[in-house]
């Protein structure tokens, strides 16, 4: 609607259903001092939150070293972690483009604050709380004018607002502010991998939240809006994308799967093949929504080389799915519980989850299995964090 900021993102998705005491409790493994509160405005008629974020004054300016270190440490859900790491590892690549440093070097000011971290990391973890699997964005829109910043007045786009947006659709208009800011920017390149949509895909409509900016805008409504549903299914909704491979390391191919997963893959996974001449290759798989279908194909070649891949449509049968969590005495566990007609008839601890605590806690892998399905079965009573038509 009328920009985006980071504040303004997480706003909108609390207001769309991620309940702040989650958000603030995820947060709070950074280990960082600060307070998040929202409070209900209006904007041109329209009911809305805004967020912020206290904290004691600081004289650190952090690298992104410093951040993504901060935010890999701490006891964070892994998507969320890896999604807020990819939002400041594009804005230190493009801050490192404007300033001609290497992007591990690219010291940050004001995204660097305590605010800025709270704002990304925040929108990041209330993503996986709504439980949305796929993001899609209106091109942002660009002001004009000038905005104070560290080293002096800037020009309206920042000059690391557009080389975080290069290669993706915005739109330019006559309101003489900024109305994108680079942690706006980065959020919704990182939730979008940078493919901005004029069209929505079709969805059954679910909840609707308002994130307000601190502004007031000329010729619009300085909200940020966020729209929450259930991509419309249908037979052939599900592709599979396939590439045979046989020119990249194991290491590149374990990063193309975890890039396939966290832009919105359903399913991502190595096949071992022969090609021609008997050589070894892999082909690389990926299950995903037929709206995400192109945009995920070129990350697939972009990540691996491949000069093509093949995709078709599978059918399948799923059983509802949820997130829930558990509480064990060295941290917090998401599990996922599939149910056939509302009966739970399976229930698995998250990979991710399960493997930082064992490292944390010094623990083996099964032993910390084990205890998440105790503290399950147990104690957990069953409202999920998030409920979902997920698919794998």
């Amino acid at each position: 609607m009328g920009g985006a900021a980071g504040d303004m993102v997480l706003a909108s998705l609390i207001a769309a259903g991620a309940p702040l005491d989650d958000v603030t409790r995820s947060l709070e493994a950074l280990g960082i001092p600060f307070r998040l509160t929202t409070k209900p405005t209006e904007v041109n008629g329209v009911g809305a939150l805004q967020a912020g974020v206290e904290y004691p004054r600081e004289r650190v300016h952090r690298t992104f070293r410093d951040i993504r270190t901060l935010v890999e440490g701490a006891d964070i859900p892994y998507r969320a972690s890896s999604l807020a790491v990819e939002a400041f590892r594009r804005l230190a690549v493009a801050e490192g483009t404007v300033h001609g440093v290497p992007p591990e070097e690219v010291t940050f000011h004001e995204v660097g604050a305590v605010d800025s971290i709270v704002d990304v990391v925040g929108s990041c973890v209330a993503l996986g709380l709504i439980g949305a699997d796929t993001v899609s964005c209106a091109p942002l829109p660009m002001g004009h004018g000038f905005v104070q910043a560290a080293h002096g007045p800037l020009p309206v786009p920042g000059p690391a607002t557009l080389e975080v947006l290069r290669g993706s659709l915005i739109r330019f208009t006559e309101e003489p502010r900024e109305t994108t800011t680079p942690t706006g920017a980065a959020l919704m390149s990182a939730f979008t991998d940078g493919a901005f949509t004029e069209a929505a895909p079709p969805m059954v409509l679910g909840n609707v939240g308002y994130g307000a900016g601190s502004m007031s805008l000329r010729d619009a409504p300085n909200l940020l809006r966020a729209v929450v549903g259930e991509l419309e299914g249908h037979p052939g909704g599900v592709e599979l994308l396939e590439a045979n491979v046989d020119d990249a390391p194991g290491e590149v191919l374990g990063a193309a799967l975890e890039r396939l997963l966290g832009a919105g893959s359903l399913d991502a996974w190595l096949e071992p093949i022969t090609m021609k001449k008997g050589r070894g290759a892999y082909k690389v798989c990926a299950l995903v929504r037929g709206v995400d279908r192109e945009n995920l194909a070129r990350l697939l070649m972009r990540e691996t080389g491949t000069l093509g891949v093949r995709h078709h449509p599978v059918g399948r049968v799923a059983a509802e799915r949820r997130w829930a969590e558990v509480e064990l005495p060295y941290g917090r566990c998401r599990v996922k519980v599939g149910s056939l007609d509302g009966e739970d008839f399976t229930a698995a601890p998250e990979y991710e989850d399960a493997a930082r605590l064992a490292e944390k806690a010094g623990l083996p892998l099964p032993r910390v299995y084990d205890e998440v399905r105790t503290a399950f079965d147990g104690r957990y009573q069953p409202s999920a964090i998030s409920r979902q038509q997920e698919q794998e």
